[in-house]
């Protein structure tokens, strides 16, 4: 005879129903009901121009084209061009994308600099080849008066000083290494340029342009019209000997006054450690005693120590390396020391 499976109790019952009833409902109900989409991502903000530029963005750039915005735009803070920040950041797609889209290669920014001038500083060579064939003008200075030229022969310190306010960490070996070709870069453009100024003809040692220059009847002692130096002293502080000599053929005055202080070829030559020149400026008889207007020698100035040194080239717009300066500047002061 079988059994049957034991009873519930009578209380139980009617709560396993309800039970099961809302099983069911709720299975129910999430097939019926639908589904909750997962919230969405916010949409990202678009990088501003010069956002885009840096960081090489086409896509963002161009959105910012279709916008209106102007590629010659300042940055409100830095001052600079959308162009200038590619060039500096050394994205050349950014650069190339931005001289096609109305950048203009000669804007210039807040102080007065270029894209050029950003990718001089920076060692950005392909960059400034770029430029340079987009028809940036190689002669052009910021409001400190410097020129891509300058900038490319700026000291390490100054240099490394300046990319720490930047926050910009950059290689030295990197950066002196793309300086250098930007240097072979604006060599044609330099010898253009320095064919008609005979201040920069002393400066870069271009020796066929002064010649040329002094043959149609320049006067071979004539001040700077900017800085109130004479050509000697300008040919003295790039170290350029060939032009010295040149310019001493000529009849320059070993002697000659330089308007801004009264300092000598000898003083400037020794001030930057050019002892070959301050020998040169020697045999041809140069006054070692000869005082400027604030009483100093050419041996005073040359035993300035470095940081003096540095200040004061930074002043002038030299650019100077501590090391090779220094020594310079010893073997000057030791041919002065055996004339006192």
């Amino acid at each position: 005879m079988n059994q049957r499976p034991p009873s519930l109790p009578r209380m139980a019952r009617p709560v396993l129903a309800l039970a099961a009833a809302t099983l069911l409902l709720a299975v129910g109900a999430c097939k019926m009901a639908p589904a909750v989409p997962e919230p969405a991502e916010p949409p990202q903000p678009l990088p501003t121009l010069w956002e885009a530029a840096a960081t090489g963005d086409i896509d963002s750039l161009e959105a910012h084209r279709q916008a209106g915005a102007s590629m010659n735009s300042l940055e409100p803070e830095a001052g600079v061009t959308p162009l200038t920040v590619a060039a500096g950041s050394g994205e050349l797609d950014a650069v190339r994308w931005l001289l096609a889209n109305g950048a203009d290669v000669n804007a210039r920014g807040g102080d007065g600099g270029s894209s050029l001038l950003a990718a001089a500083f920076l060692g950005r060579a392909e960059a400034a080849r770029i430029l340079l064939e987009a028809g940036a003008d190689a002669g052009a200075r910021n409001d400190d008066g410097m020129t891509a030229w300058d900038l490319v022969g700026l000291d390490w310190q100054t240099t490394s000083y300046i990319l720490d306010m930047l926050e910009m960490d950059l290689p030295r070996e990197v950066l002196e290494a793309g300086r250098q070709q930007i240097l072979v870069l604006l060599q044609p453009a330099l010898d253009a340029a320095s064919a008609d100024n005979i201040w920069l003809a002393a400066a870069t040692g271009n020796v066929d342009a002064v010649r040329k220059l002094l043959a149609g009847g320049f006067d071979v002692n004539k001040r700077d019209p900017d800085s109130g130096i004479t050509l000697l002293s300008m040919a003295a502080i790039a170290g350029n000997a060939e032009v010295a000599q040149l310019l001493l053929d000529a009849g320059a005055d070993v002697n000659g006054r330089n308007y801004q202080n009264g300092s000598t070829a000898l003083h400037a030559a020794a001030f930057v450690g050019q002892a070959d020149m301050v020998a040169l400026l020697l045999e041809h008889g140069a006054d070692h005693a000869a005082m400027s207007d604030d009483g100093g020698t050419a041996l005073s100035v040359a035993e300035l120590d470095w940081q003096t040194t540095q200040y004061i080239g930074s002043m002038l717009q030299l650019s100077l390396e501590e090391e090779e300066t220094m020594a310079g500047k010893a073997k000057a002061a030791e041919l002065l020391r055996a004339l006192q």
